[in-house]
């Protein structure tokens, strides 16, 4: 947290690579609180933050199975590609887990006076959704009885939409949940893959691995955006205010919140100083309105985003 009495609104510039200090008011103690905490938020709604992390483990291991017509079964079945496999499928197994626990931890600290329907939503996703729930399944096969990559199989079919050959990494569902229903110990854990078999009722051929994880994805897609938009004003208000102080800086994009402490001597000085990046509420902002698309409602306008209300 900024503390002291000293800190200022100001900016850190100069040319030539040399530095400049301009103070251009005090800030006030709400202010100098509000500035880390406002600036956290922000970074935290960022869709890099939220769903950077399991987007790159889902294209890491896309590009993996991209390979896959050119490695023969006998590659495929040797040492060093399974590891490969088990290190990509394990990365991206543990994104979902991890963005859920994410949103959720948020949920909790934004703690919106309405409360948030997060929580619920991923439960719903865990009874309903069958890619959602085969996802997390595999994930506690892989942290329990690994490596979950064991329950992939390669085929080699004709495709009946080219009529070419292809070659796609799949899982036979039901037969893994039945196996996986002998193999486990606990009652529990035979309920939990009972229940998955169940959402999977019907699927009697092999299912691509990829279709289920794009499925799974798009369903966490959909949770993240029905939360950004209950935290809707709080991510405004946040924007708005650090948008304020940046306004009052020029140039764009210079601002601080500044100290500059002299030393015991007065020969030297110590700067703290926290950027007011512009970023922070671009990005925060862009993410809201990419929220909106994905639930189906119409992007912010102008007005919604820096009128005060």
């Amino acid at each position: 947290m900024l503390e002291g009495d000293d800190w200022s609104l100001g900016a850190m510039v100069g040319p030539n690579g040399e530095s400049e200090i301009r103070l251009v008011r005090p800030l006030s103690l709400e202010e100098r609180e509000r500035i880390p905490a406002a600036l956290a938020r922000l970074r935290d709604f960022s869709g890099h933050a939220l769903i950077g992390p399991i987007v790159d483990a889902l294209n890491e291991l896309h590009t993996f199975f991209a390979e896959l017509p050119s490695v023969g079964q006998l590659e495929y079945q040797r040492g060093p590609y399974r590891s490969r496999l088990s290190g990509r499928l394990s990365a991206a197994l543990t994104a979902f887990t991890t963005l859920r626990s994410m949103v959720e931890t948020s949920a909790r600290t934004l703690d919106l006076p309405m409360g948030s329907s997060t929580p619920d939503n991923f439960d719903r996703l865990y009874r309903q959704h069958r890619c959602f729930r085969l996802v997390w399944m595999l994930r506690n096969l892989d942290q329990h009885r690994p490596p979950a990559a064991s329950a992939i199989t390669i085929s080699s079919d004709e495709d009946p939409e080219t009529g070419e050959t292809r070659v796609r990494p799949v899982i036979d569902v039901l037969g893994v949940c039945a196996h996986n229903v002998e193999a486990s110990q606990q009652e529990k854990y035979k309920r939990q893959w009972r229940e998955c078999a169940a959402l999977w009722e019907g699927f009697t051929e092999p299912v691509d691995i990829r279709a289920v994880f794009e499925q799974a994805y798009k369903a966490c897609e959909t949770v993240v955006a029905a939360y950004m938009r209950e935290a809707e004003y709080v991510i405004l208000d946040d924007a708005r205010f650090i948008a304020r102080l940046v306004g009052e800086i020029k140039p764009i994009g210079a601002a601080c919140a500044l100290r500059v402490v002299e030393g015991d001597s007065k020969a030297s000085i110590t700067i703290d100083a926290t950027h007011l990046d512009t970023l922070a509420f671009g990005e925060a902002v862009a993410s809201l309105d990419a929220a909106r698309k994905i639930l189906g409602e119409p992007p912010l306008k102008e007005s919604e985003v820096w009128n005060e209300q």
